[in-house]
């Protein structure tokens, strides 16, 4: 792959351009640091026994053409240690190649997102991946991820990255998805890989991976057209990719232009897949509506004497990510914000017909439900959002506007209940761990950080589940602000071994 000779290095020293992405509440924090017994105010629930991992985009030095988009910069893991109502704080960027490459430049030597065409020479046959998406713990084993490069193992300890992984040379795609779904009944994990060579194609494999860390099964099929795909979902029976048109066009990546682009002339394509029988079986739906799945909550089917409804539940919105790509037909074109809907399939009807409701109606993003209840039908879902009769909305940054709430929303009371963060406070996604292996379904806490921007600062928010209203159980204070990040995952001190 060849490089754009004409790419002039900036000049020594370190200075991050006067733009949004690089200041205020936004601006690289780049500290790599322990903190040991942080404050807590409140009470950390005995139960609480583990660590907290999340993932963020914080830049290292500033961009090789002068601008960037959020989802450019370099991971930076925050590790949360809580044992026994004590509190300490870990972080440390993922040394990727690219990492270790522009450290040793001490400059940006890559250029714009996914594009190799606008890097320096220096970057030539060097990998940029950022691994800095989300964190996935399996096989004893915890990875930083991000879906245009393969994963990166660290020591869940110290965060030391322990190098690029490739499950035992079992995983032969350059990419890996960020969004893994784990099975609670048999160990496995599904997962899977789109622009498969590092370049933009219509070819998306599948993988499983065994209890073990060995990919047992793959499987490759061809999509509609070149798209993000982002997450997907997986039920007991079934896997189901939303493929949108947020579309890549390589020539325009050599011409120097955003690898994605929303183009609302194609149509959204729904892909259903029996995890039985493999590819060979796709269905493919065509939606009634120009859509963007965002991220996903869950999947699960339905059965009865007339057969078996699939159900996808997600957050959908009628545009792309416009805050980060453009509208290839309108560069004016305002982002529109996502709801939870539901999607169902009679999978008797021969037809690609289905039906599309409106399962939360209410703003909304980073969805979770209670892990062990993946793949069938759950009644809890947590989400980031908004809510002005609480408070005002906060200025917009770079990936978006902030949420100020987190909500919870009990299908079958049907029933949304909220928290809010404060004045200036902008809580991100929310984190969903059991009181125990046994606990009914939504009975435990939920994770979360919250930005305290007035402050500069941040603070991980621990709170009831099931009562978000009443406010923190405790507040654990960070002395610092950390950068605002993406998915985090909680693992118990058991797992870990601790």
């Amino acid at each position: 792959m060849t490089t754009n000779p004409e790419v002039t290095l900036a000049e020594p020293g370190l200075k991050f351009p006067e733009i949004l992405i690089y200041r205020g509440y936004s601006a690289p924090v780049r500290i790599e640091a322990d903190v040991h017994d942080l404050e807590v105010i409140g009470r950390i629930p005995p139960e609480l026994n583990g660590a907290y991992f999340r993932n963020s985009a914080d830049p290292t030095y500033p961009p090789l053409h002068g601008t960037d988009i959020f989802l450019n910069g370099d991971g930076m893991v925050h590790s949360v240690r809580l044992e026994n109502g004590h509190a300490d704080l870990k972080t440390r960027y993922v040394r990727t190649a690219k990492f270790e490459l522009e450290r040793k430049t001490r400059r940006a030597v890559f250029g714009a997102y996914r594009n190799p065409f606008t890097d320096a020479p220096e970057a030539a046959g060097t990998d940029s991946n950022t691994a800095n998406t989300s964190m996935f713990w399996h096989h004893g084993k915890l990875y930083a991820l991000k879906e245009s490069g393969r994963p990166y193992e660290l020591d869940p300890r110290t965060l030391e990255t322990l190098g690029e992984r490739d499950f035992n040379g079992t995983l032969k795609s350059q990419t890996f998805t960020a969004h893994p779904k784990l099975d609670p009944e048999t160990g496995e994990a599904i997962a899977f890989a789109y622009n498969t060579a590092g370049v933009a194609s219509d070819e998306i494999e599948i993988y499983t991976l065994d209890a073990t860390g060995d990919i047992a099964r793959t499987e490759k099929f061809k999509a509609p057209y070149c798209s993000m795909v982002h997450d997907f979902l997986v039920s007991r029976n079934h896997i189901a990719f939303v493929i949108c048109p947020m579309v890549c066009d390589w020539e325009r990546v050599k011409r120097g232009e955003p690898y994605w682009h929303w183009d609302a002339t194609k149509k959204t394509m729904i892909g259903i897949i029996p995890r039985d029988e493999g590819v060979r079986a796709i269905r493919w739906y065509t939606c009634p509506v120009v859509a963007m799945e965002t991220h996903t909550f869950n999947a699960w089917e339905e059965s009865s004497a007339q057969g078996t409804r699939l159900h996808l539940d997600h957050f959908v919105t009628g545009s792309g990510w416009l805050s980060q790509f453009p509208d290839i037909h309108n560069p004016e074109a305002k982002e529109k914000p996502p709801f939870g809907e539901r999607w169902s399939f009679d999978l008797a009807d021969p037809t690609d017909h289905f039906e599309i409701r409106r399962l939360i109606n209410h703003i909304g993003e980073m969805p979770v439900i209670d892990s062990r209840y993946a793949m069938k039908r759950a009644r809890h879902f947590w989400f980031g959002t908004f809510n002005p009769a609480f408070g005002p909305m906060l200025p917009i940054g770079p990936k978006g506007p902030p949420f100020t709430c987190l909500g919870h929303f009990d299908e079958a009371a049907d029933k949304l209940n909220f928290y809010y963060a404060g004045p200036d406070s902008a809580p991100e996604e929310p984190c969903f761990v059991p009181k125990n292996a046994d606990a009914p379904e939504g009975e435990g806490w939920l994770l979360t950080m919250v930005g305290r921007r007035a402050e500069n600062r941040t603070d991980l928010v621990i709170l009831d589940a099931l009562h978000l209203d009443r406010g923190p159980v405790a507040i654990v204070k960070f002395p610092c602000r950390v950068h605002e990040g993406f998915h985090g995952t909680f693992v118990p001190a058991g797992a870990l071994g601790w």
